[in-house]
């Protein structure tokens, strides 16, 4: 790794309006390293990789870059310029256009003929050793097929640097391997990349150094091999530190008492292409108890949760919520019903991302809600900045997810599906959302989370059931010994 910086960040400062996203944040980004960008949701990660983008333009302070040593300020006042600079950005959303195919999008961005475009995709797919399918439509590509174009399309500009804004936070387990290999195979050759995540494990393992930000300021840089731990990231990211939450334990007791809320049975849900994704699935959750549905992602559970919320249609099976038959009913009789749904993305299906705040939470809420009880919620959940009248878009991807869960604070449901709910979290978000589920229950209310997280369903869970191939295969109280590699036999065992 070089020791010489292709970019500085200097004494950056960024306001909106009262709100303080950066102050005085000073850092370099040097030739041949990742360099992890850390901090807890609403810090200022993604406002600094957007001013290095040109996506906004500072306050106070400047960007340098490094041209044979010689410093150079440059003035970004769009993402063109940054691009020209050799500076490209991959986020969490892919940035495509759905009705042409993956290669003809490279096209368009590399702004050359397509027969050029051709031979230099041709040749970064080989150079960096990736398998994909250009030639198709993206609308017909997979999230994880379409940020691999992402990735293809960045590398083939031959960037300097590749600010890499929260792209993997969505990608399985074993994808985001093969991309931090990719990162890892671009660094070699030379190349810079900036991570921005809000995951201390991701990062220990990506990541040559490590910056942390907390709300706005530059509170800590770390280097790889020089002491650098969980622990100690973590105690740079967080004011305090929340504990992790534990699943009741009590559920061995608790059979024979709880009552059925939520029964599934022999469910067929069917994908965006016709074909079955749920396919015969079978259970029932229990009032005052979670019961979580894990497997491999890509096997029935985003087409099971909109399934049981009525945003597709079941073909098969009957859905049963407290003795009554909702399988035909659509999802905001279900609603009226007590059957409440946490999506997994809250751009997509959360909020109403040109309403305030405080607009979003009413809509979740039946009848009139006081300012009182608004305030109460947005702190509770540590919503950053504290202002009910900001319009949601205004906000970092965390803390949109935050006012997307907080339905759960304001309505009182019978039963709630929660997809992915901490996915988007930093650590301390993720345990008061793991938190508000176990209050959830222990109010007797039925809770069903589906993740992708082993780590998240063992911390609350209290029973478990893998999914796989749109089937319930297997099926585990949380309390059984040796839970997990049982857990992962089966996850791999069926898939």
């Amino acid at each position: 790794m070089s020791s010489l910086p292709f970019l500085s960040i200097v004494n950056v400062s960024k306001r909106f309006g009262d709100i303080v996203a950066l102050e005085d944040v000073t850092l370099d980004i040097n030739e041949g390293e990742i360099i992890g960008l850390l901090g807890e949701n609403g810090s200022g990660k993604s406002t600094l990789a957007k001013i290095i983008y040109g996506v906004y333009v500072p306050d106070k302070g400047h960007v340098t870059l490094y041209k044979d040593g010689i410093p150079q300020h440059v003035f970004f006042t769009s993402p063109r310029d940054a691009i020209k600079h050799g500076i490209v950005m991959i986020s969490q959303r892919p940035q495509l256009v759905e009705e042409i195919s993956a290669v003809d999008n490279i096209t368009l961005f590399l702004g050359v003929s397509p027969h050029i475009a051709r031979k230099i995709v041709e040749s970064t797919l080989n150079r960096f050793n990736i398998e994909l399918n250009l030639e198709k439509t993206v609308n017909t590509l997979s999230y994880t097929e379409k940020q691999f174009v992402e990735l293809v399309k960045a590398l083939s500009y031959k960037p300097k640097l590749l600010i890499v804004d929260e792209a993997t936070t969505y990608l399985p387990k074993d994808v985001r391997v093969r991309f931090y290999e990719v990162l890892k195979m671009f660094t070699s050759l030379g190349g810079s990349v900036l991570f921005v995540t809000h995951k201390i494990p991701e990062a220990l393992v990506v990541c040559d150094r490590i910056a942390v930000l907390r709300k706005g300021k530059l509170v800590g840089l770390f280097s790889k091999g020089e002491g650098v731990s969980i622990d100690v990231v973590r105690k740079a990211m967080f004011s305090e530190i929340s504990r992790r939450v534990q699943p009741s334990k009590a559920v061995e007791g608790f059979y024979g008492k709880s009552s059925e809320i939520l029964r599934f049975e022999d469910l067929v849900v069917l994908d965006d292409y016709g074909r079955k994704a749920v396919d015969g699935a079978s259970l029932s959750v229990s009032k005052g108890l979670i019961v979580a549905v894990i497997g491999i992602a890509g096997n029935g559970q985003r087409e099971l949760c909109e399934g049981l919320a009525g945003l597709r249609k079941a073909v098969g099976g009957k859905i049963i919520l407290d003795n009554e038959d909702i399988t035909f009913l659509g999802a905001a009789e279900r609603i009226s019903k007590g059957l409440h749904y946490i999506p997994e993305d809250p751009f997509r299906d959360g909020v109403v991302l040109d309403l305030t705040i405080a607009e979003n939470l009413r809509l979740f809420h039946k009848g009139r809600i006081s300012g009182e009880i608004i305030a109460k919620v947005l702190e509770d959940l540590k919503v950053y900045p504290l202002n009910p009248e900001l319009k949601v878009y205004k906000l970092s991807g965390g803390n949109v997810q935050k006012i997307s869960i907080a339905r759960l604070r304001l309505s009182k449901p019978k039963c709630t599906v929660v997809y992915n709910p901490t996915r988007m979290l930093d650590e301390t978000s993720s345990n008061l959302v793991k938190s508000m589920l176990r209050d959830l229950a222990s109010n007797n209310v039925g809770v069903l989370l589906v993740s992708e997280d082993i780590d998240e369903v063992l911390d609350v869970a209290d029973e478990i059931a893998v999914i796989s191939r749109g089937k319930i295969v297997k099926s585990f109280i949380a309390t059984e010994p040796s839970i997990r590699e049982e857990i992962e036999k089966a996850m791999t065992l069926y898939a």
